[in-house]
């Protein structure tokens, strides 16, 4: 192994009648602590809960929603409980079987499932509850149980392949789709009542929409430039009734990041940071790039509290407060500088940290910055940021390449290393900066990114997912999807997460313990889903499903 650690040193969219790509989850890199360069346009972190419960008491019930009753799933081959924990393999998981006033049916799934037995099980238990003890106390396992609860909503819209989203935070949901008009019509609707609490057409018509994003107390969509435009559309509507708050210009290429009440813009025509008022859209300020250019890629700095909640397929967090309320921004001349989201304030730049097009990532008063002029990735401490010399985190062998850097403890970093284009030869590697050495190495093949789960890691292909535990030993390997719920639960998806509708085995995996199977839903568009801790959101072909899977 030719590699040198240690060391400090100094630095040297889519259209009507299209297949849409996912707009969900298609930021490059593979860190929850992501440049935001890419989609999905807006991030946000710092939730708050501005309904209070006597809304959605006196919210009243929905025409056009249809509750299913709780499920009663046929019995696996082992004693089977809501709890009851079984490993895909051999047998055909129990499905949850409802009795829907519209709609129904869905193709059966293929794949089985087996269950460990006897002695194998009761060893297999007790060795994953004194792992979970070890890897990530304060996050016990979730109450799973057989998939219930199903509740289906008509859209306002007919969902089609233009476009059609679901997003959940804290107790709402929401769901959108686009007419061949292209007017977007968007629902909300209370997660623990489920009931559906307003629906809106207010966003207008566009020609291609790209994103929706729950924020607190709003919802906020995004449609790409008419060809014959200069800028689509940033409109947000108000959480608690479904009116349109306010609209901004928004560019092909800009990008957003919610934090603390504060929508910063990243207009990259006009080479500015606009940071905008959520409530009202007012703008609070305004910085053009220090270099004059156009160029921009912007760092939001995480916290190890913030990366301990839901997250996307990429490992993005849905709603915790992710963020310290700073972010790097690093323009075309190689220059960064440290900005405050409340006040647009910033501070001293540094010269020649990295190309905007870098693998970098802000975790932990840190910012690691893969250095493709050098190969190396190296590590700034932002306390001192602009006058402290980075530390040498690794150095990569000849022709490799360093992608998909995410935190993977306190003060642990994991990447993915390949050799040139052979991904199969890839490896995820562990680098802990207090003992200042890597830690851990291990194969990785067709890897594409990571997601930290408390101290462990998911290394996901796009077509499998495997955790890694904090000392590298990996606990599973599934073909399918993963996310995590928390730092010590994972949800695992029996296929992978795309546009296309389909069936999707569900297992909930507390970290160190055995899976304990969900069950299967039916006909979601599994790239539009999202969930929290207990609930998962979801398109399916034809309207909207909300079902729960723990507590």
């Amino acid at each position: 192994m030719r590699y040198a650690v240690g060391a400090a040193a100094a630095t040297p969219a889519t259209t009507p009648h299209e297949a849409p790509v996912r707009t969900d989850t298609a930021v490059d890199g593979a860190s929850s602590a992501r440049r935001v360069t890419d989609e999905p346009s807006i991030r946000f972190s710092a939730p708050v809960d501005p309904w209070a419960d006597a809304e959605a008491e006196a919210a009243p019930q929905s025409p056009y929603s249809t509750a299913y009753p709780p499920a009663s799933p046929a019995a696996p081959s082992s004693p089977a409980a809501p709890s009851s924990f079984a490993t895909p393999g051999q047998v055909e998981p129990p499905t949850t079987t409802v009795t829907p006033t519209t709609g129904g049916g869905g193709r059966p799934y293929r794949k089985g499932f087996w269950i460990l037995g006897g002695a194998a099980l009761a060893a297999a238990v007790a060795l994953g509850v004194t792992a979970a003890i070890l890897l990530r106390p304060g996050f016990p396992a979730l109450d799973y149980h057989a998939l219930d609860q199903l509740t289906r909503f008509k859209p306002v819209t007919s969902v089609s392949y233009t476009w059609s989203a679901a997003e959940v935070l804290d107790d709402r949901a929401y769901f959108g789709s686009v007419d061949d008009q292209g007017r977007a019509g968007v629902i909300a609707v209370d997660t623990t009542s489920r009931e559906e609490i307003w629906r809106s057409d207010a966003a207008g018509a566009e020609k291609r929409w790209r994103s929706m994003t729950a924020l607190p107390g709003a919802v906020a969509l995004i449609a790409d430039p008419d060809y014959n435009a200069d800028a689509g559309r940033l409109v947000v509507l108000d959480g608690k009734t479904g009116t349109k708050r306010w609209e901004h210009p928004f560019g092909s290429t800009d990008t957003a990041l919610y934090r603390n009440g504060t929508m910063l813009l990243v207009d990259r025509k006009a080479g500015q940071l606009i940071g905008l008022d959520l409530t009202t859209g007012k703008q609070r300020w305004r910085n053009a790039n220090p270099d004059g250019s156009t160029g921009s890629t912007v760092l939001d700095i995480t916290t190890s509290d913030g990366l301990t909640g839901p997250a996307d397929g990429d490992g993005w967090p849905f709603g915790a407060e992710a963020g310290d309320g700073r972010i790097v921004q690093v323009t075309n001349d190689r220059s960064a500088r440290i900005i405050d989201l409340a006040t647009g304030k910033p501070g001293k730049s540094r010269g020649n940290v990295a190309y905007t097009s870098d693998e970098m990532v802000a975790h932990n008063g840190r910012l690691f910055v893969e250095e493709s002029s050098t190969d190396r990735l190296v590590a700034y401490d932002l306390k001192n940021f602009d006058t402290a010399e980075p530390e040498v985190v690794y150095t990569t062998r000849d022709g490799s390449d360093v992608s998909g850097l995410a935190p993977c403890g306190d003060d642990r970093i994991c990447f993915v290393e390949t050799p040139g284009y052979e991904r199969e030869k890839a490896e995820v590697i562990a680098y802990d900066l207090k003992e200042r050495k890597v830690v851990w190495r291990k194969p990785a093949p067709q890897v594409e990114r990571l997601i930290p789960v408390g101290d462990a890691v998911l290394a996901t292909t796009g077509k499998s997912a495997t955790l890694v535990g904090s000392d590298g030993t990996p606990q599973w390997s599934e073909p399918g999807d993963a996310v995590r719920l928390d730092s010590g639960n994972v949800l695992r998806f029996s296929d992978p997460l795309s546009s296309g509708a389909g069936d999707q085995i569900l297992t909930g995996v507390h970290v160190g313990d055995a899976p304990a199977l969900i069950g299967r839903i039916q006909d979601v568009r599994g790239g539009t889903c999202s969930w929290n801790t207990s609930v998962l959101a979801c398109v399916a072909d034809k309207d909207f499903v909300l079902a729960r899977f723990a507590g």
